[in-house]
């Protein structure tokens, strides 16, 4: 037992839950907003108001007539056999006649004080006046059954019945705000427990547990340094190794993916990687991008295609603003030759990017002609590796037609996103169409938590410590201005036409 309850604490994602809770939190509040009109709607439109009328009795012996709290033993007993007389249905019956209703269109009920001889009766209807009116007349009539009984009784008024102002059955607003609170904690409890159920990969125990694939690589969560006004816009931006934001963690985790990559061309003659993803915004994109220039600095001429021509964004993560002379697209659409074409180089480096930033909304057409494959033959012959860029495949079809022309495909999965079937159901469907599959590289990883924060090291001596002192003090701390030195670094060169 307290060997699975290890185990259940070491699946905790802390940051997943942290993550959901605070994406949710919104509707916590709902929640709340909700429960609370609710109560009062509830209140206003489907209840129905009761009104209460009381009084207080003292019963005493007639020996004791004298002095009220005199044989307080036999009155109390008096007392408690009187709650059972006022309720009977024929003191109902007398008093709805003497009101002069047709029926006890109420409630009676009667108690004693605890280790008194004083008697609480009160008469609940929904009409205030009726309530008043049959509780005064049970006070009138009840000596008709009384007398008959208790002869050796005497039953005083301490407290007349009053008239009621205000419903007994109502909720305050206070009462109103704790139920609420109440319903958003339930709630706030319960996206907390979906998100621990929730049957996606949070961490690397659970890839390694739950998918029947190889793990090329990890890649840790990386803080992206955009203005506060941009993160409210909801815009994104890719993170390069090579800016001076990434943090040493962040490029060493690529340059590992970049050795396994060059070990599996060693071995198997491979060059042609495709990159995908089953969904989008999993980081496909940036990790194609990452994996090409770490390639490059190893001394590896590298041609880096974008081929998620629906929507490309490999224009965008390099940060190229000026027109494309010739859209890539265009190259494989077979509306220009391959030999007008000139790849744009990577700051002065083996890395040669084919872009294109129109959408393509009928590349399915022409994704899987003979220009691709020939291009890719090309290629092969050229340079040392391609790395493709393709659509998510829960998107279209696309990554799969190009994962048969290429030798190996790589699948992104960012943590807490995908289900694990899903991911399963991909790798086996890339080997049924044809692909040869590499494995997958896992994205967005959290560090896990310490006692002071992001410090020590992990298990390959690296420090976690992120240093944010550096990055203020930076030449480079201003996002806009490194891009205009990036932009002048984007080459278009004559060198290598495809």
């Amino acid at each position: 037992m307290e060997k699975e309850n290890a185990n259940i604490l070491e699946n905790i994602e802390w940051h997943s839950l942290l993550k959901d809770a605070i994406r949710n939190f919104w509707t916590v509040i709902l929640a709340g907003i909700i429960a609370f009109l609710g109560i009062y709607v509830v209140e206003h439109s489907v209840y129905k108001p009761e009104y209460k009328s009381q009084a207080t009795l003292v019963v005493r012996a007639k020996a004791a007539s004298s002095l009220a709290y005199s044989n307080l033993s036999a009155s109390s007993e008096m007392a408690s056999i009187y709650t059972k007389v006022f309720t009977q249905s024929a003191m109902k019956n007398m008093a709805a006649k003497d009101a002069g209703y047709e029926s006890f269109d109420g409630e009676i009920s009667a108690s004693v004080h605890e280790s008194t001889n004083l008697l609480n009766i009160s008469v609940v209807s929904s009409d205030p006046e009726k309530a008043y009116n049959l509780l005064s007349s049970v006070l009138k009539v009840y000596p008709n059954i009384s007398d008959a009984v208790f002869s050796n009784s005497v039953i005083d008024i301490v407290s007349a019945p009053e008239m009621p102002t205000k419903p007994t059955n109502t909720i305050s607003s206070t009462r109103r705000v704790q139920i609420s609170m109440v319903v958003a904690a339930l709630w706030f409890v319960m996206i907390l427990v979906l998100s621990f159920f929730r049957d996606t990969v949070k961490n690397v125990k659970i890839f390694e547990k739950k998918i029947d694939a190889k793990l090329l690589g990890t890649v840790t969560h990386e803080k992206r340094p955009l203005p506060l006004w941009r993160r409210i816009m909801g815009q994104k931006q890719g993170m390069l190794v090579d800016t001076a934001f990434a943090t040493l963690k962040f490029t060493e985790d690529y340059s590992q993916i970049a050795t396994k990559l060059s070990y599996i061309r060693r071995n198997t003659g491979s060059k042609v990687f495709t990159i995908t993803s089953i969904s989008e915004n999993e980081g496909k994109s940036t990790a194609s991008a990452n994996i090409a220039i770490s390639l490059a600095r190893r001394g590896y001429k590298v041609v880096l295609m974008d081929l998620d021509l629906r929507k490309p964004a490999m224009y965008k993560i390099f940060r190229y603003r000026r027109p494309l002379k010739i859209e890539f697209s265009d190259i494989l659409k077979g509306e220009v030759s391959p030999k007008e074409y000139d790849f744009l180089r990577y700051k002065k480096t083996n890395l040669f990017l084919a872009l294109s930033r129109k959408s393509c909304p009928d590349v399915s057409e022409w994704i899987g002609s003979e220009i691709v494959s020939q291009c890719l033959k090309s290629l092969r012959e050229k340079v040392d590796f391609v790395i493709i860029d393709t659509p998510p495949t829960s998107v279209t079809a696309d990554a799969m037609s190009i994962a048969k022309m290429s030798d190996k495909t790589i699948l992104v999965v960012r943590t807490d996103t995908v289900d694990v079937a899903d991911i399963n159901d991909t790798v086996l469907t890339i080997s049924n169409v044809g692909g040869s599959f590499a494995g997958c590289i896992l994205n967005d990883v959290y560090k896990p938590f310490t006692l002071f924060g992001h410090m020590g090291t992990d298990d390959r001596g690296y420090s976690m410590y992120r240093s944010s002192s550096y990055r203020k003090y930076s030449t480079y701390a201003n996002p806009d201005t490194y891009r205009k030195l990036i932009d002048e670094d984007l080459l278009s060169v004559n060198d290598g036409k495809k």
